[in-house]
């Protein structure tokens, strides 16, 4: 057992061209290695290191470590975390990438529970704008969750990061068997989770339900255990986003609906139609209630009233 006291021996050590990635401290561990927050001292400017495990060196691990440094340091867009460099050092890979001082949804969502339903389109709208842009280069995130999705504190810009599971639809040598599942319970698609070829749509349906659980607070699909969760995102319905947050109306039910169909053919085609769809919907709330919008909301006093009667 690994002694927790000891100090950490990446902390002072330096990495990248000529030395200049100073490593500072730990951020965090997560399934493929660790992070840490370290200074380039040759731009001036603080950078996240990702490191991989050492005891995570299977082909497939290390293939797709490198290919998230190679093909995602091409992808260049405000809303994804930009990738600097990728090396190996001191038999480690690692790479260095833009580091966010901010905090990522699953700490928003624990802090201040639900958000606004204006704040979580807008969060949603960026987070699928530099989405498109990976999506042009052929490549699936396929690992989205509220913990890969950073809201920064100077300017509350979205950053979407960790493209260390990504799909490269591009890529000449598969890197996972087919049949086999990659990703998170409780966020990955249906097709993800039976081990079937994926495309842009997987991450369409992720957002939907990342958008659910920011407007309700809560999964969308739930289980007491993984195959629990995982079952009931093949065959559940969630419960209805109306039922949990009153202020949600119907064109954003909707829209919530058509991203996490259970088929990928019945979701929106892409990305693109989700940041319309949105913008459509931003406006009307803006403007006011529309008429589809006035009919979710009359239904809602419906409601309301009849439970005040029988009370």
């Amino acid at each position: 057992m690994a002694d927790s006291s000891a100090p950490d021996p990446l902390i002072g050590q330096r990495f990248g061209e000529g030395g200049s990635f100073l490593v500072n401290k730990k951020l965090g561990e997560g399934g493929m290695g660790a992070v840490y927050l370290a200074r380039d001292e040759k731009n001036a400017r603080d950078v996240a290191i990702k490191f991989l495990r050492q005891d995570a060196g299977d082909r497939d691990a290390v293939e797709r470590f490198k290919r998230e440094g190679k093909k995602f340091g091409r992808l260049r867009h405000a809303n994804l975390v930009q990738v600097y460099a990728l090396g190996r050092e001191q038999g480690r890979l690692y790479i260095a990438s833009e580091f966010v001082a901010g905090k990522n949804l699953y700490q928003l969502l624990g802090e201040d529970g639900a958000f606004p339903v204006e704040w979580a389109l807008k969060v949603i709208r960026q987070a699928s704008a530099g989405l498109v842009e990976a999506h042009k280069s052929l490549v699936v995130h396929r690992d989205l969750k509220p913990e890969n999705i950073m809201i920064r504190d100077a300017d509350k810009a979205v950053k979407v990061l960790d493209f260390g599971i990504a799909k490269d639809l591009d890529a000449s040598v598969a890197l996972t068997r087919h049949g086999t599942y990659i990703g998170t319970p409780a966020y990955s698609a249906p097709e993800q989770v039976k081990g079937e070829e994926i495309d842009h749509r997987a991450d369409i349906f992720s957002l939907g339900v990342i958008l659910y659980e920011l407007l309700t607070g809560r999964v969308a699909f739930q289980g007491r255990h993984t195959v629990e969760v995982l079952k009931a995102t093949l065959t559940a319905a969630p419960v209805p986003v109306t039922k949990l947050n009153d202020s949600v109306t119907n064109p954003v039910a909707k829209l919530i609906d058509r991203m996490i169909q259970k088929s990928p053919k019945r979701r929106p085609e892409s990305l693109e139609d989700v940041i319309t769809e949105v913008d459509r919907i931003l406006d009307a709330l803006a403007r006011g209630y529309t008429e589809e919008e006035k009919s979710g909301i009359r239904g809602l006093l419906k409601r309301v009233f009849e439970g005040w009667r029988e009370g």
